[in-house]
């Protein structure tokens, strides 16, 4: 069943071609997608200036972690899932427990992944 199209997703990737197939993958199913942003400042900037239900995140943007705008994202309570080839022991302690998805991945997988962060109740998260 296709539920995609109540929830807006942000997307952080710094990978051109990445990015461009994450995007294609989140609209097929239905998602509107907010972006994609490469850069933090850019990021930080989008997620506070554009409403969205749910966020996937590259770690690392060309060099510059972005780990204040997932600290920023948890705190608001936004479902975060962490696109990165980073291991879960790589990562802070903080956001070990968060969803991620190794890279490379195919778009079943992250749909299968954005469906796991929402509870399909026609009541998006907000933001």
């Amino acid at each position: 069943m296709n539920h995609g199209d109540q929830y807006r997703v942000l997307v952080v990737e710094d990978e051109f071609l990445v990015a461009l197939q994450i995007e294609a993958d989140l609209v097929a199913a239905g998602y509107s997608v907010i972006g994609p942003f490469t850069s933090l400042a850019q990021s930080i900037s989008a997620a506070r200036a554009h409403p969205f239900d749910i966020a996937t995140l590259d770690l690392n943007l060309r060099g510059e972690f972005a780990y204040p705008l997932v600290d920023e994202l948890m705190e608001r309570e936004v479902p975060v899932l962490l696109l990165t080839g980073y291991t879960a022991l790589d990562l802070p302690e903080r956001f070990r427990a968060l969803p991620r998805l190794a890279k490379p991945f195919d778009g079943t997988q992250l749909i299968q992944k954005i469906e796991g962060l929402h509870p399909f109740n026609g009541s998006p998260a907000g933001v």
